[in-house]
């Protein structure tokens, strides 16, 4: 299946309109719309049994599809901006989402509409640039998440997340699915986003402080016996901030109130969200142009509408889905782990003022003591206002969920 090189001219998707296909799980076309074929300019009979790579165009970024394979190859789904290569010539950019079905997967095509499609096919410019350089892949995969981290996401499944979220809000939801709605979900997202925020920076805050108490226990040393009780309050300090550094850094569970895991839930919900609008607007399309357009393959539009359909009955693998119920625990339990670390913050501030005090009494031969007692002093102020936005944020968590 050739096609002529590429050309600057562009084909555009109809506003408003789906296009879809049916292959396997090695990405080989089964079935598809008519709308599929008219966009790549080829006839119909010619594409069943073709591999979707016929559309690659040569400005796309391999890292993209690699890193789509990875998540396809682990039963998820898959979404991004995709410039298609037309057998005209032509390119025409989509939005492209693809979810697993019965033996295989469907992609559903939209012409691309939100924000971020900007942003990101200009890092597509950059990272296909280097690429043309002779990059490995596992470097041009690390230079993808670079660009992703430059436009706010920590990873593919965060973007995904927000680029489904726009490119599927003008589609209708499924109202008979229960639990909450997009917008709760988007709003607790963004409030358990800023507090993941204020935890990390205030555990990098605390990692900081690491070497103080350590030079407050040498000096105190030189000061024995009268130093003894600051050595001691030294020594209780780093155990202290000790714990309260693993349990912010190294505390990865739910239990030990990180918030990350519960975002990476929520990205999942609202993965599964846009998942959902878009099979059931993709299979409306299908039922209503199964008499009129009809479409080529294994599969009539009716069948193709059935197969959508009936994945819309359960979230893909991987893709974890909370009740209610369930997200209401998972929120206090973050709420109870964030709210020990601030109790282990205040505890920690009551042993800073021991020290203090007892430095204090050794200031006229305190060879360097006070000038760490106001290194320590001036952390904890500093402290204090990156625990301010954390307990903001948790007064704020009680959503209605």
């Amino acid at each position: 299946m050739q096609s002529l090189g590429p050309t600057d001219d562009e084909r555009v998707l109809p506003p408003g309109r789906l296009s879809f296909t049916i292959s396997n799980r090695r990405g080989i076309i089964q079935s598809g719309d008519m709308l599929f074929a008219q966009l790549s300019a080829r006839d119909p009979a010619s594409i069943a049994g073709a591999h979707h790579r016929f559309l690659r165009h040569p400005d796309m970024p391999r890292a993209v599809f690699a890193r789509s394979w990875e998540l396809l190859h682990a039963g998820g789904s898959a979404a991004a901006y995709v410039k298609n290569l037309s057998a005209d010539g032509r390119f025409f950019w989509v939005f492209s989402a693809v979810i697993p079905v019965c033996d295989g997967h469907v992609a559903i095509r939209s012409a691309p509409r939100g924000p971020l499609f900007g942003p990101v096919s200009a890092a597509y410019r950059r990272l296909h640039a280097v690429e043309r350089q002779g990059e490995g892949m596992a470097a041009q995969l690390a230079r993808m998440d670079g660009e992703l981290a430059a436009l706010g996401f920590p990873d593919f499944t965060s973007f995904m997340a927000r680029v489904l979220q726009s490119e599927t809000a003008h589609l209708p939801a499924d109202t008979g699915s229960p639990g909450l709605v997009r917008s709760e979900i988007v709003e607790l997202r963004s409030k358990i986003a800023g507090l993941d925020r204020a935890q990390r920076e205030l555990a990098e805050a605390v990692r900081a402080l690491h070497l103080i108490p350590t030079n407050m226990r040498i000096i105190a040393s030189r000061l024995e016996p009268s130093g003894g009780p600051v050595s001691a309050i030294a020594d209780r300090y780093k155990h202290d901030s000790a714990e309260l550094i693993a349990r912010m850094i190294d505390g990865q569970s739910i239990r030990n109130g990180s918030a990350a895991p519960l975002i990476e839930v929520l990205d999942d919900m609202l993965i599964h969200d846009a998942i959902i609008r878009l099979l059931t607007a993709a299979a409306g399309q299908a039922e209503g142009q199964a008499e009129s357009q009809g479409g080529f393959g294994l599969h009539s539009g009716a069948q193709a509408a059935a197969l959508m359909r009936a994945s819309c009955d359960a979230p893909p693998e991987g893709i974890t889905v909370l009740t209610p119920a369930e997200l209401r625990l998972r929120l206090h339990q973050v709420r109870h782990g964030a709210e020990a670390v601030i109790r282990l913050m205040a505890g920690l501030e009551q042993v800073r003022i021991l020290g203090e005090v007892e430095s204090s009494r050794v200031r006229d031969d305190d060879q360097g003591l006070s000038a760490v007692v106001a290194q320590l002093r001036a952390f904890h102020d500093d402290v204090r206002e990156r625990l301010r936005p954390m307990m903001l944020l948790l007064r704020h968590l009680d959503v209605a969920v």
